[in-house]
């Protein structure tokens, strides 16, 4: 599941919010002025594309931006990544606490232990 806001600029809001309306996937969230921001829904990136490419196109939408945009996908692929990275250093019980010191950076961790 993708999840976006979007902010649209408009001179006819009301217009515009029952345009938006009719787009699957879109949901209004906020709005005053000349600006309207939605949230829009989608299973992957070509369908969050598509939706974005409907309001653009939108009647009543002067522009559209993307402000913040959530993939599952890519999120869940690098947790993965970062556990099975980070299991080894995390878990590695062979250095008493008291040795142990913390650079700031557990990527240069990960570079030193991987180069042993």
């Amino acid at each position: 599941m993708n999840i976006s806001s979007i902010i649209i600029k408009t001179k006819k809001l009301s217009k515009c919010k029952d345009e938006l309306s009719k787009i699957n996937g879109v949901e209004i969230a906020l709005f005053e002025g000349d600006t309207i921001i939605v949230v829009i829904q989608a299973n992957d990136i070509n369908e969050e594309i598509e939706i974005f490419n409907k309001i653009e196109k939108t009647k009543y939408v002067i522009s559209a931006s993307m402000h913040y945009s959530y993939i599952e996908d890519e999120l869940r692929d690098d947790l993965l990544n970062m556990k099975n990275n980070t299991d080894e250093i995390l878990n590695d019980n062979s250095i008493p606490i008291n040795k142990m010191q913390y650079s700031g950076s557990l990527y240069a961790i990960m570079n030193k232990k991987g180069k042993k």
